[in-house]
């Protein structure tokens, strides 16, 4: 091994100042700001040659120690390459401020101490380096190359707050597997150039409060696997972290918060990379700003104040003990989905831009989206999430509520809410959403209520055939209390929840429904409910459909039966019925008649029964006379001629009265008829019966029954013609009045 050269005047210092750990400071008085970057150019009075320091801190060249033995130098300039590989150094190792030639070489290296404030150095080599404590690379310590601490193990804390690590399309600080005994303390970090951490682990907290961080077409942040005992902190008092890449933090395991309140996150914008229409489909996370996926945090994650990501917040399969917190996030490329000025959009959509992917995300506390002071007017860092683009909460599980009161959901044309499935243990609080773009929840499963008041849903997406969707599509969905699209509750293409079983109440009160061509305006098909609220604020602008739904109460006005579509009440049940004004008997029949233009029973009897149940026989008899009614003009020439004889004799078996009526008068005229013009004459002249005008009358009007006169006397001429109609009359008197009571019975 060559021998070094006799030391210099400052070495001997170094040397003399090594045994008892005192500090050797050469820089000028003022000191530049910029002096670090002229390091090349320091004279010998601020050089020290590497292989000095290499025997001082190897033993081969150290002095007898005077205290505690350590390395402090500040201002100088290392020249020649720093080899420590595998060497053991028990000795602090503390340069502050100084300039390095070369890389220094420290992989495999075990030092007590390793202390590079200030420095500026072309990279570092430290893969298995071991440091007994802190390992500190912070106030503004700079490296124009890759910082590699592959595998490396710091007994201490990894201090960066304030570093500058450059190395443009590369990797600024390589430190996969990773071994923290205390903190990452990375707060104001400038990085350009991938930070890599995967599978390394923390046992305090991650802090990136300030850090900016930029590698544009790659990772700005890589921490796949990472583990960390503590929370990964994205703000503080001094600055918001700020990411141009992608921040990757996939698999990783947080034992406290994920902070990344105000964080902004950037990524390069990518030419028609957008994800596919599919119920069940994957996701490009190509162009995502952040990778979260399996994400397992013990605390809560914080998105909000102001948090910006102009790709894909990637979260499905994340585990959240705590809450999710989107409040004031911003989400997406705002203008990505509006047309150009004057322009339209396609009929069609065939591919979605993704804001959020949260499929199958576990949320053990609330999901909150809302303003954070909960002003509808609050915008900004304190107003309500703002997402361009879908999101999607498929297959999602948030133990507590989620509120997303005031959120606003740009991607007209699009699913823009997607959660199929999505399982709220309280209630999903949507009030006053503004979304442009449609919302569904098929097979959601929501604990409490599903409160959407005031919400406003326009422009929904459309089917191939150029048709609109519903704004809101809850069909199967099972809500524990009430489903409230009230006051002045919007959606221009509809709302479905067919087969929805709401445990209290579905209430439409003031809504507005419908709008766009070809929508319907409500699919309610088998929904299940206490009770129904359809208090329309105006007529609804598309069909409505009740058919095999199930309600206690209803409560409609006449807003819902001036439709511009069809009403089906198809095997539409329920018990009672009530209008925002009494609406009689009457009314009621016409507004049937004018959502039924074909002729269908069921809704008249279900309004029957329910008139019979509250105590109005009246009505319900009547009811059901119009039903007769209505039936019979929808047959033929002859049932229509005989619904009329019923009606106007027995009217249809509910006015028994009338009937009556016809036979009292039937009779009189018959005992008028025989017992003035007629002039009996026996047809045997061996009986001889006593002739009763009024009895005969009587016999001819009763069929099957006889009371002493059929059979006993001849007729002739008009006395022959009256009892001819008389027995007429009776038969279809007593026929149509047996039809009626068969009605009746069935009826009860």
């Amino acid at each position: 091994m060559p021998q070094l050269a006799a030391p210099t005047a400052l070495e001997e210092r170094v040397w003399q100042a090594f045994a008892g750990g005192a500090r050797v400071d050469v820089r000028p008085h003022p000191r530049p700001s910029d002096e670090l970057r002229h390091g090349a150019s320091w004279g010998p009075g601020r050089q020290v040659r590497a292989g000095f320091l290499v025997d001082l801190l190897t033993g081969c060249n150290t002095p007898e120690p005077r205290g505690v033995p350590a390395l402090r130098l500040a201002g100088v300039a290392v020249v020649g390459e720093l080899r420590l590989e595998a060497a053991e150094v028990p000795y602090l190792v503390e340069l502050t401020q100084c300039w390095f030639s070369h890389r220094p070489d420290l992989r495999m290296a075990r030092l007590s101490g390793l202390r590079l404030p200030g420095c500026r150095l072309p990279g570092l080599r430290g893969r298995n380096l071991r440091v007994g404590s802190d390992l500190v690379l912070e106030a503004g310590f700079t490296s124009d190359g890759q910082v590699d601490l592959t595998d490396a193990d710091v007994d201490g804390s990894l201090r960066l707050s304030g570093a500058v690590l450059r190395r443009a399309g590369g990797n600024a600080l390589l430190a996969e597997r990773m071994m923290i005994a205390g903190a990452v303390q990375a707060s104001v970090l400038r990085a350009t150039g991938a930070v890599r951490v995967p599978n390394s682990r923390i046992g305090g907290n991650v802090d990136f409060g300030g850090a900016r961080l930029s590698n544009p077409t790659g990772d700005a942040l890589h921490a796949v696997g990472i583990e960390v005992s503590g929370s990964v902190l994205g703000e503080v008092e001094g600055g918001r972290l700020v990411a141009n890449g992608r921040v990757v933090l996939s698999g990783a395991r947080i034992g406290g918060d994920l902070r990344l309140s105000g964080a902004q996150l950037a990524v390069a914008p990518l030419p028609e990379r957008s994800v596919l229409v599919v119920p069940r489909g994957t996701v490009d996370d190509f162009g995502a700003a952040l990778v979260a996926d399996r994400l397992d945090v013990r605390g809560n994650v914080e998105l909000d104040d102001g948090f910006t990501a102009n790709g894909v917040v990637r979260l499905p399969g994340a585990t959240i003990g705590g809450y999710l917190r989107l409040s004031g996030a911003t989400l997406g490329v705002p203008g990505r989905l509006v047309p150009p000025a004057g322009g339209a959009l396609p009929d069609r959509l065939t591919r979605v831009p993704i804001a959020l992917l949260a499929d199958g995300i576990r949320i053990s506390g609330d999901l909150d989206a809302r303003s954070a002071r909960g002003g509808e007017g609050d915008t900004g860092r304190n107003g309500p999430l703002t997402a361009y683009g879908q999101v999607r909460l498929v297959d999602g599980d948030v133990r507590g509520s989620a509120s997303l009161s005031g959120v606003r959901l740009h991607g007209a044309g699009l699913d823009v809410l997607f959660a199929d499935r999505l399982r709220v243990g309280g209630t999903l609080f949507m009030r006053a959403i503004t979304v442009t773009g449609s919302i569904r929840l098929q097979n959601a499963d929501i604990g409490s209520t599903l409160d959407c008041t005031a919400a406003k849903l326009t422009v929904p997406r459309r089917r191939p055939d150029g048709s609109p969707k519903p704004s809101l599509d809850a069909r199967v969905a099972t809500i524990g209390k009430d489903l409230l699209c009230s006051r002045g509750f919007l959606a221009t293409g509809g709302v479905r929840i067919r087969r929805v079983e709401a445990g209290k109440s579905a209430n439409f009160e003031g809504a507005t429904l419908g709008g766009e061509p070809g929508a319907e305006a409500l699919n309610a098909v088998g929904l299940n409910t206490q009770e129904l609220n359809v208090r329309f604020a105006a007529p609804a602008a598309g069909d409505v459909s009740f058919a095999r739904a199930r309600a206690v109460a209803v409560s409609d006005s006449e807003q819902l039966w001036n439709t511009a579509g069809h009403v089906d009440l198809e095997d539409f049940s329920y018990q009672a019925l009530t209008a925002e004004r009494d609406a009689g008997v009457h009314t009621r029949l016409e507004w049937l008649h004018r959502v039924l233009p074909a002729y269908d029973p069921d809704p008249y009897e279900r309004l029957a029964a329910t008139y019979s149940c509250a105590g109005r026989e009246e009505r319900s008899r009547y009811v059901l006379l119009v039903n007769q009614r209505r039936r019979h003009a929808a047959m033929r020439l002859p049932g229509r001629i005989f619904g009329w004889v019923q009606e106007v004799t027995v009217g249809y078996g509910y006015r028994p009265l009338l009937a009556l009526l016809w036979f009292l008068a039937a009779w009189a005229f018959g005992a008028y008829w025989f017992s003035e013009h007629y002039r009996p004459e026996l047809v045997d002249p061996q009986d001889q019966p006593i002739f009763n005008g009024t009895l005969f009358a009587l016999d001819t009007l009763l069929p099957i029954v006889n009371v002493g006169q059929d059979g006993h006397w001849r007729t002739g001429g008009a006395s022959q013609w009256i009892a001819a109609i008389l027995t007429l009359v009776g038969w279809v008197l007593v026929s149509t009045a047996a039809a009626g009571a068969a009605r009746v019975l069935k009826r009860n």
